[in-house]
Parts: C-alpha cells; sequence; structure tokens
C-alpha cells in the first residue's frame, strides 16, 4: 500500500512539474491595413501553424504554451530568420505594432528582436561595390575589393553571433539564433556555437536542424 501511494505521489510530482512548465499568454497588436494573413507557428511547427483572423488591422488570440517556446507571427510559414516577430512567452499579455514594428508586455521578445536585427544589420547579403568605368581592370579589382569586404562583414556577423549565444545562457535565445543563422557557422564558429548552448542544445526548434 505504502509503495501504491508511494508511486501516485512520484507521477503526480511529475504531473505537476509538467504543467508548471505551461504558461497562457495573450498576443494581441495591430498589422498593416494591406495585410491579410498572419500565422502564429509555435516552435516552428509549420504544419500546425494556426492562421490567425485579423479584424480592422487589429488581432487578438489566446494560447498555452511552454514557457520556453517560441512564438514566430508572420505572414509566411517559410523564413524564420526574417520574421519580424518571434516571441517568448514571458508575461501573460503581449502587444505587437506591426507598422512600427513594436513589442510591449515582453522584455525577452524585445531582447530576442533586437538581437536578431543587429544580426541582420551585419550581414553581407546583397552588398556591393559600385563601378563607373567601362575598364576591366577596375572591375576586377572592384570584385576583389567587394569579395574582401563580404568576408570581413561575414566575420563580424558569426562574432555578433557568438557573443549572442554566449550572452544569454540563462535564457532561450540562443536555440532561436543557433536554429536561423546555424548555416552562417562552419568549422571553429559552429563548434565553438553549440559548446556555448549549454541546456538550449536539447530546446525542441533544435531537433529540426539537420
Amino acid at each position: 500500500m505504502k509503495r501504491i501511494i508511494f508511486l501516485f505521489s512520484a507521477l503526480f510530482l511529475v504531473v505537476i512539474t509538467m504543467s508548471a512548465k505551461k504558461v497562457k499568454v495573450t498576443i494581441d497588436g495591430t498589422v498593416s491595413p494591406s495585410q491579410t494573413t498572419l500565422y502564429l507557428i509555435i516552435n516552428e511547427d509549420t504544419a500546425h501553424a494556426q492562421l490567425i483572423p485579423i479584424v480592422d488591422s487589429h488581432f487578438s488570440v489566446t494560447i498555452k504554451v511552454d514557457r520556453d517556446a517560441f512564438i514566430r507571427l508572420h505572414d509566411w510559414k517559410e523564413w524564420p530568420e526574417r520574421a519580424p516577430f518571434v516571441l517568448i512567452p514571458d508575461s501573460r499579455h503581449i502587444t505587437i505594432n506591426w507598422r512600427e514594428g513594436t513589442i510591449e508586455g515582453s522584455p525577452m521578445s524585445k531582447k530576442l528582436t533586437e538581437a536578431c536585427r543587429e544580426i541582420g544589420k551585419a550581414s553581407p547579403e546583397g552588398f556591393h561595390i559600385d563601378v563607373f568605368s567601362d575598364d576591366p581592370q577596375a572591375w576586377a579589382e572592384a570584385r576583389e575589393a567587394g569579395a574582401r569586404m563580404r568576408e570581413q562583414m561575414l566575420m563580424e556577423q558569426r562574432g555578433i553571433i557568438l557573443r549572442t549565444i554566449k550572452e544569454n545562457n540563462d535564457n532561450n535565445i540562443p536555440a532561436w539564433i543557433f536554429y536561423c543563422y546555424h548555416n552562417l557557422l562552419d568549422g571553429p564558429f559552429r563548434e565553438e556555437a553549440a559548446s556555448n548552448m549549454g541546456v538550449w542544445r536539447k530546446h525542441p526548434i533544435m531537433k529540426l536542424l539537420k
């Protein structure tokens, strides 16, 4: 009898512990007048993306998720690294303004957004050097200079990624950063990033990486 009571108590504690990881959060806000589609995607489970109704450029939804989940609000299911809003449920009520790009009620969501913007600004994508000459030599020199500049920008971007991961061991931001930007990290950069992930290497979105 004592054994049965002990097992029941242990199971009860496990259930409570698992339940404690869930949080209920209401997300609302405004989108641009032309926007007609808004997906809510939890931990990049795009197969179960929710299509959120938009009424007069406003929306509101209440969900229950793990407290370490990532909630992506996007008009596309693809390209998570380009999402304007990825939220961390650190409060019961989060409000966004799509047109102004602002987040209220969630310090961690703001922190993640700022980190992604910093990484994005450092990207060499689209960088080029204009050449106003018909001289082939000038074009060759410009291509070489452009390649050097892009490599330098990529190195700086990798440095920001690594710094962001290292500085956020006490929260789940490293999981999202590694998930979105792991393709930019090769060789020692990838190894260093992974070694600084800590417990976030086991986050659900990390299992989606090939």
